[in-house]
């Protein structure tokens, strides 16, 4: 069994994304008998890529593109994903694959076009759909706007990639349902599953290796340290995050945001509000981070998982999450699971800061569920079983 992983993500999205979630799987996944290779957009081959762009350019001065950044945009994610797609069939019909699985269903629709193009009909495909419920509107709400129509097309043809695959998963039963229920379909069909992301490496630091992860990172042992992950993007809400922590008025709060994208905004908002305690940066390694900090803070607007929430979990950080998509789901009780609003969070900062027993109460519950998180080679298992059903 060989399988190719097709992602669209780019080596910067890779230090917070996919990437992270999949790489863990890799070796127990060739363990349970399926040789796997990861294939992005990274492997594309150069000249192609400009040619693509040239094309686009072009397309740009059409009547019916020019002046619509909208339409751009939307022209040039699926551009994008239809080359990866196609080009990942190509390598799989020439390199004797014998799975494709797609991380998104736009890509799904590259491979399978492909596949076809190439004369490859007896490779099996499927694809993973990362955000809650339809891939319009998770790609809607992350920034890629669309109109009513462009929705009602796109969700056509993603009901039609997901009646044609071998397999569609989701990592949790709820976007599963969601899915379901924006493409139309009466219930979840069988050829559906439920993944979850697998436990992560990170584990809950000794006394001793938080003092050197807090040492190592420069931070006093006297701060209180909140810490939030994920890409700079409005739907993560940092902006109500820097406004929660700019309201506690500790001198020695620091928040500290991972991740890639432009903190300027996030840093003006900060200057504003009097608070000198924000910092930003993107790292490829992010366990120091969650061993040293205190409090993890989530709140995003939508979350078909939240692999951050679980990696704090897994650290045992007691964590304030906001109750969307998936991330109930995920976190059960060992989060304080809150709406998302700036008020709300002041609130609930405050009282877990104030608290050192309740804080050790929640990382107690966080330890207490990654524990009992399925493993990578458990996962692992449940992709070879899927894929050999298909």
């Amino acid at each position: 069994m060989r399988v190719l992983m097709v992602t669209r993500e780019s080596a910067e999205d890779r230090r917070y994304g996919l990437g992270r979630s999949l790489a863990p799987l890799l070796a127990p996944l060739a363990a349970a008998g399926a040789q796997v290779r990861y294939f992005s957009a990274e492997d594309l081959d150069a000249e192609a890529v400009t040619r693509r762009r040239e094309r686009i350019a072009r397309w740009e001065r059409w009547p019916m593109l020019s002046g619509r950044p909208n339409r751009i945009n939307l022209l040039r994610a699926w551009s994008e994903r239809l080359h990866v797609g196609f080009a990942a069939a190509q390598v799989a019909a020439h390199e004797g694959y014998s799975h494709v699985h797609a991380h998104d269903p736009w890509l799904a629709c590259g491979v399978a076009l492909g596949l076809r193009r190439h004369g490859a009909r007896g490779v099996r495909w499927g694809f993973t759909e990362h955000g809650f419920g339809s891939y319009s509107h998770a790609t809607h709400e992350d920034g890629l706007e669309q109109g009513p129509a462009a929705q009602a097309l796109l969700r056509r043809i993603e009901r039609f990639a997901a009646q044609r695959a071998r397999w569609v998963t989701a990592p949790t039963r709820s976007g599963l349902a969601q899915l379901a229920r924006d493409l139309g379909l009466p219930a979840v069909p069988e050829h559906w599953h439920c993944v979850p992301h697998a436990r992560p490496p990170l584990r809950a630091p000794s006394a001793d290796q938080r003092a050197a992860a807090r040492a190592s990172l420069g931070w006093a042992e006297d701060e209180v340290v909140v810490l939030a992950v994920g890409r700079l993007v409005p739907l993560k809400c940092f902006d109500r995050i820097v406004q929660a922590c700019a309201a506690q008025q500790q001198p020695r709060l620091r928040l500290q945001l991972l991740g890639g994208g432009d903190a300027a905004p996030l840093q003006a908002l900060a200057q504003g509000l009097g608070f000198a305690g924000l910092h930003a940066t993107s790292t490829d390694d992010v366990t120091p981070y969650f061993h040293g900090a205190d409090v993890y803070l989530s709140a995003s607007t939508t979350e078909s998982f939240g692999l951050a929430n679980l990696e704090a979990l897994c650290a045992g950080l007691p964590a304030i999450c906001s109750a969307v998509g998936g991330v109930p789901e995920v976190m059960g009780d060992s989060a304080w699971l809150v709406p998302n609003d700036s008020a709300t969070l002041t609130r609930t900062l405050a009282a877990l800061l104030a608290d050192e027993p309740l804080r050790r109460q929640w990382a107690a519950r966080a330890l207490a569920r990654a524990t009992a998180w399925p493993s990578p080679e458990e996962i692992a298992r449940r992709y070879v079983a899927i894929y050999q059903a298909a």
